[in-house]
């Protein structure tokens, strides 16, 4: 009867944890990092404050990405022609279409919000850095779902469930509070392309030109390491867990107001930590099982109230 029992909640979690859409399901795990070197723009008015050999000297620079996956056909996303698929997001690059923004991570919008979402590393002397695992980025709760106003379609998660390949990333940078942005030499949208082959950065501005000198880029298949650390800035592991269960996030924000809260499937907090405000890090915590009963509950890590991940764990005993 236990092996029953068991089996059935296995189901269930599998059910829960991947979502069974019709299409060519896009499986691989990507590393990306990107590094800005302000010095090396160009545009006065595009260039972070920086450029002409002059670095930027904002203490938190945010990269505000869009990623394209799919064709668009008739308002909606269609994924199951590859060929297609990758035309349409090439094409979208000039002349300039927003929906070649598909999966965007990224605050900006009317009020720049100084949120942690985007934000890059400061690396000195006007160089800025970020890294991420492509598919669990533009996958995550961070992913704006914001509809604009020329796009029939709006900003959505990557389903990578669905189909579609990363084919091209579009790619602009502001300050914190963005006042001051940083784009191509002709103040427009940067763009990555051949991110799975060849990944080089172009301008809008001039797609047939040179590269765009002030951006290199790193894509190479991800490590169980990259993962651990880049994936969705969370991980929760054993999951199934038996007896324990750990939960290990990075923080990127000064003064974070975190809390962790455990549900189970009725919506009855069972247990919650309160951290409380974290500087940037990485952190790391320990649940016991041991006053869990068997089955699926729900881990929330919030994050100034903003709920930065959301995860269903499974409890066998």
């Amino acid at each position: 009867m236990k092996k029953i029992f068991l089996s059935l909640l296995l189901v269930a979690f599998s059910i829960f944890a991947v979502s069974q859409v019709p299409g060519t399901p896009w499986t691989g795990r990507t590393y990306c990092k990107i590094v800005l070197d302000t010095k090396l723009m160009e545009a006065p008015s595009c260039s972070l404050g920086g450029g002409g050999g002059i670095p930027a000297t904002w203490p938190k620079v945010y990269a505000h990405l869009g990623l394209c996956t799919c064709a668009v056909i008739g308002g909606t996303r269609n994924c199951s022609n590859a060929t297609q698929n990758e035309e349409f997001c090439f094409s979208q690059i000039t002349p300039y279409q927003s929906q070649v923004w598909q999966h965007v991570v990224g605050n900006w919008g009317e009020i720049a919000q100084d949120d942690g979402v985007g934000l890059m590393q400061t690396l000195g002397n006007g160089v800025y850095s970020i890294e991420f695992i492509i598919e669990d980025y533009f996958s995550s709760n961070q992913v704006s779902t914001e509809q604009t106003a020329t796009s029939p379609v709006p900003s959505m998660k990557w389903n990578v469930n669905q189909g579609g390949k990363p084919y091209t990333m579009g790619m602009v940078f502001r300050n914190a509070d963005g006042t001051s942005s940083g784009r191509d030499f002709g103040c427009n949208d940067l763009f990555m392309v051949n991110i799975l082959t060849n990944p080089v950065i172009i301008q809008s501005t001039d797609p047939e030109g040179p590269t765009f000198p002030a951006i290199t880029v790193e894509v190479r298949d991800a490590s169980i390491e990259d993962i651990m650390i880049l994936s969705d800035n969370t991980k929760i592991y054993p999951n199934p867990a038996s007896g324990n269960f750990t939960i290990k996030y990075k923080n990127v924000v000064d003064e974070n107001n975190v809390v962790i809260s455990i549900y189970d499937l009725n919506g009855k907090i069972v247990k919650q930590i309160n951290p409380g405000k974290q500087n940037p890090g990485i952190y790391e915590y320990q649940i016991s099982t041991e006053d869990f009963n068997q089955g699926l509950y729900l881990v929330h890590l919030s994050m100034n109230n903003y709920v930065a991940h959301s995860e269903r764990v499974l409890i066998i005993k």
